[in-house]
């Protein structure tokens, strides 16, 4: 037997009207054998039986009602318990009422008809048989006790016909309606799966992704889109509210001005992003969805992949090129021994180790980059390893003293590897030192602690940045130094992010500031 969720609400509510019809009927039925001598409309039957039938008849359609509402019991046992019930009741009322000239056997019509609901067609079947059969014995019964009755047979007869004809018809429809719901119902399935798939696909997409309707509400997006933008979705209605600039884009693209493609400036977590904008109907008033694309990190993985294979040639060749190098530095220093009162040979020896010494430096900074993957991280504290920084850089590099200002170390300890750390910050104070007024102070390292991350970030009061250079600042080989290597930055950013940290360049209207971002250790 189907459980009682295999049926469609419309075949519950057939079942709760025809319970409403037997209500109707029992309130009728009884009123007919009270008041049978004035209405005419039954006889009033042995013993006042048909009174307290009627009564009983519209307890067990409220009965009916109850079960209706739970649905506890299934559908189908329901049906088949009412219209016997409907069967028993309307037979007895024709035998001790009049017999079927009465015509109280045409109300079993309504019930014949709901018979057709049920989806096996045998117990379907049963039920119009077993009403005919009661309108036969109660015929038969009538017509032991008054003689002829060759009519009433005809009548049963024809009831009987109209039972099964009834019931038929409304089984093909009961099943047509019963197979459309079935197909309604995977259908809906099918389209909540989709649909749950589509947005565990678009979770998981490596790009944000945002769905805006016609007025530039935020429809649908991914987590991808609030950490590219910064900005938390929820409770936003509009894109205005939560990225002022990709508001404008799309204005502009929905009046037919903007073009389907925009980067955009880099944001404070110093990511460009671009935009694509792709129509969700004929035309761009219906909406759009915005896919957004970090080019920082399409930029980076670009240069890796450039890099990979350039990366193992390079390193094999450092290593090659450091003994020829260390040969001609050798070499110039016998010269410049043995040059005695020539004076020409000390200045082209002193050319040739400076060169020599330049191409060992690139020779170290490329070796640098096979180093990234080999880290023994440790536990620094920072207020016990700054100070030292400082004093050994100063003292290596030939920089007066407080030319370097410490501000806030705090005691905040994190897991780097000493090494990385050591080059990572080195470079970065090279080239502020490179690049500041030269008066005491004017460059600064501080460390501020933000949540479960702290910053450190090396700034200077020497010219700023512009925006096109600090773009390309992370690029190897770019420099804006004749004598630099150009990979110095770039092997910062390679060692920050080996130990999972971040190394960017703030934008600042004067001087430059660099800010690491390292997780704390807890």
């Amino acid at each position: 037997m189907p459980s009682a969720d295999f049926y469609p609400d419309s075949f519950w509510r057939s079942l709760k009207q025809l319970n409403a019809f037997r209500l109707f009927m029992a309130v009728f039925l009884t009123a007919s054998a009270v008041f049978s001598t004035q209405l005419h409309i039954i006889e009033p039957g042995p013993l006042g039986l048909l009174a307290p039938l009627g009564v009983g008849y519209f307890v067990a359609a409220t009965l009916f009602s109850l079960l209706l509402r739970l649905q506890q019991v299934d559908f189908g046992r329901q049906l088949q318990i009412q219209l016997l019930t409907d069967t028993v009741v309307i037979a007895v009322f024709m035998h001790f009422g009049g017999g079927n000239e009465t015509g109280l056997g045409l109300i079993l019509t309504v019930p014949m008809a709901a018979a057709g609901l049920h989806p096996q067609t045998r117990i379907m079947l049963s039920l119009p048989a077993l009403a005919s059969l009661a309108m036969l014995v109660e015929q038969g019964l009538t017509a032991f006790g008054h003689g002829d009755a060759t009519g009433g047979y005809l009548r049963a007869a024809m009831l009987s016909v109209g039972f099964f004809a009834v019931s038929g018809i409304s089984h093909v429809l009961a099943k047509g309606a019963l197979g459309a719901a079935r197909l309604a119902r995977e259908k809906s399935r099918e389209a909540y799966d989709l649909a749950r798939i589509n947005a565990k696909v678009i979770q998981d997409l490596p790009n944000g992704i945002l769905v805006l309707s016609g007025d530039g509400r935020v429809v649908q997006h991914n987590q991808q889109a609030e950490r590219l933008l910064g900005c938390p979705m929820a409770g936003r209605g509009d894109l205005a509210s939560c990225h002022a600039g990709m508001a404008r884009v799309w204005q502009a693209w929905l009046a037919g001005e903007g073009a389907d493609t925009a980067v955009l400036p880099a944001n404070d977590a110093g990511r460009r992003l671009r935009y694509r904008l792709l129509e969700l109907g004929p035309n761009r008033q219906e909406g759009a969805v915005v896919i957004i694309e970090d080019m920082s990190e399409l930029e980076h993985e670009a240069i890796q992949m450039k890099l990979a294979a350039l990366g193992r040639l390079t390193a094999n060749l450092a290593h090659e090129i450091r003994n020829p190098l260390s040969a001609i530095n050798h070499a110039a220093q016998l010269l410049g021994e043995d040059a005695g009162n020539d004076t020409t040979t000390p200045r082209l020896t002193r050319i040739i180790e400076d060169n020599v010494s330049r191409l060992n430096c690139l020779v170290e900074d490329v070796l640098s980059l096979s180093r990234r993957d080999r880290q023994n991280r440790e536990a620094i504290r920072l207020a016990d390893y700054l100070p030292d920084f400082i004093n050994q850089f100063q003292h290596s590099e030939a920089i007066a003293p407080g030319l370097i200002h410490l501000d806030g170390a705090g005691d905040a300890t994190v897991r780097f590897d000493r090494l990385h750390l050591h080059q990572i910050l080195w470079n970065l104070c090279r080239n502020a030192s490179r690049h500041c007024s030269g008066r005491p102070g004017s460059i600064g390292l501080a460390v501020e602690q933000a949540g479960d991350t702290v910053h450190i970030e090396i700034y200077n009061d020497g010219p700023s940045i512009p925006e096109v250079m600090r773009q390309r600042l992370f690029e190897p080989f770019f420099s804006t130094d004749k004598a630099g290597t150009g990979l110095g930055l770039y092997i910062a950013l390679e060692l920050a992010e080996a130990n999972e940290s971040q190394l960017r360049c703030l934008e600042q209207a004067q001087g430059a500031r660099f800010r690491l971002t390292v997780k704390i250790t807890k």
